[in-house]
């Protein structure tokens, strides 16, 4: 088992993702990478996702720390991305 648990949000967003907010739906944990990301297609078609007040809704699979970080303010998704990536590798 991973030490971190990756977790599966909603956010909705500007159509570049730069402003983005976390939509109120429960959040989904996964042991891995690879599970979570299964998963992307199933999120993007919940009633959630379909009912968003925002030019885009992107499912997200991340670690749960960053995802708890992030908490219910406006962000920047790219940005968080490029740290994602940057811890990967």
């Amino acid at each position: 088992m991973s030490a971190t648990l990756i977790a599966l949000a909603l956010f909705g967003c500007s159509d570049d993702g730069t402003v983005c907010q976390r939509l109120e739906t429960p959040v989904q944990t996964y042991e891995t990478s690879q599970e979570c990301t299964g998963k992307l297609d199933d999120a993007l078609e919940t009633d959630a996702a379909m009912r968003a007040d925002a030019p885009t809704v992107y499912a997200q699979c991340m670690p749960s720390s960053t995802l708890a970080s992030i908490g219910k303010r406006t962000f920047d998704l790219t940005r968080i991305n490029q740290r994602i990536q940057l811890a990967a590798n």
